[in-house]
């Protein structure tokens, strides 16, 4: 999931808000990483329709600032059989947006049509709407498009590198000129679960960014960071992370693996660093 608007909702930044509605758990508790099962666990489509009530009942769904949130990804049957044919999963996108003229969030949750992928390769989706001008839009799919059919990947993760690097650089291109577009790019690459169960996340900046190391044996160091964003799963909870090192760091999640790729950068030996983010309080101005 992923999400554009106002960065907080009531004393929450808004993922933390989203991710306590989802699975009733207090997000504010001393925890990086949790282990065990959640208070509640939601399909897809249930986490869906419960943010979209959940929003319209908050400041978002009463707020003139333009707000949207977009979930992608794979969906199949939770059925005791082999991930293929009737059963293979399907790539999938809901969208969820309120409407600041009428102060009202929709209820209505848009979906892609129903076997799209059949004669679509790719979809594209930009958000909110009323801040990407459609011509930037085409833009950016002509670029994935161009760069796609000028030299056709030889294999799914050649394609999946492909695509999340033309993202990226038609992204940058976009916030030359469009004020609300950001240059730093965090990217979210989800596998065709029946070929392969990895997600990888990676940050793509495009300013330095970077993180001071300290301990009690320590000289205090500073080393370039990344970042990743929260992460569900039945068994764990990861609060979102600030990273430094080359190796990154694997989660397994049930049968998937969670790859969190580092930043690049000298090390000098160090192996790996991570630590939760500290998240500001609502600023009252």
């Amino acid at each position: 999931m992923s999400y554009t608007g106002p960065a907080y909702i009531g004393e929450l930044t808004t993922d933390d808000w989203i991710v306590q509605k989802l699975t009733g758990l207090n997000v504010t508790g001393g925890f990086g990483t949790r282990l065990g099962a959640l208070p509640q666990w939601l399909d897809i489509g249930q986490a869906a329709r419960v943010l979209a009530e959940e929003f319209s009942r908050s400041e978002i769904g009463r707020s003139q600032v333009q707000f949207a949130l977009v979930i992608a990804g794979w969906q199949w049957k939770n059925v005791r059989r082999p991930l293929e044919g009737r059963y293979q999963p399907v790539p999938m996108g809901w969208a969820l947006s309120n409407t600041p003229e009428l102060g009202v969030f929709e209820k209505k949750v848009e979906r892609l049509p129903r076997h799209w992928q059949w004669r679509n390769r790719t979809f594209f989706h930009a958000a909110p709407k009323a801040n990407f001008a459609s011509s930037e839009r085409t833009k950016m799919f002509a670029q994935l498009r161009e760069e796609i059919s000028n030299d056709p990947p030889k294999t799914n993760i050649e394609m999946a590198d492909r695509v999340e690097r033309v993202t990226v650089d038609a992204i940058r291109s976009a916030s030359v000129t469009n004020r609300y577009v950001g240059a730093n790019c965090m990217s979210v690459v989800i596998a065709p679960p029946h070929q392969q169960a990895l997600v990888r996340v990676t940050f793509f900046p495009y300013d330095d960014h970077t993180a001071r190391l300290v301990g009690e044996n320590l000289a205090p160091m500073v080393f370039p960071a990344a970042y990743s964003p929260w992460i569900i799963g039945r068994g764990l909870m990861q609060k979102p992370p600030v990273i430094i090192g080359r190796g990154g760091w694997d989660l397994p999640m049930g049968p998937f693996t969670v790859k969190l790729s580092g930043p690049d950068g000298p090390t000098e030996g160090l192996l790996a660093g991570m630590s939760s983010q500290q998240r500001p309080p609502r600023p009252r101005r």
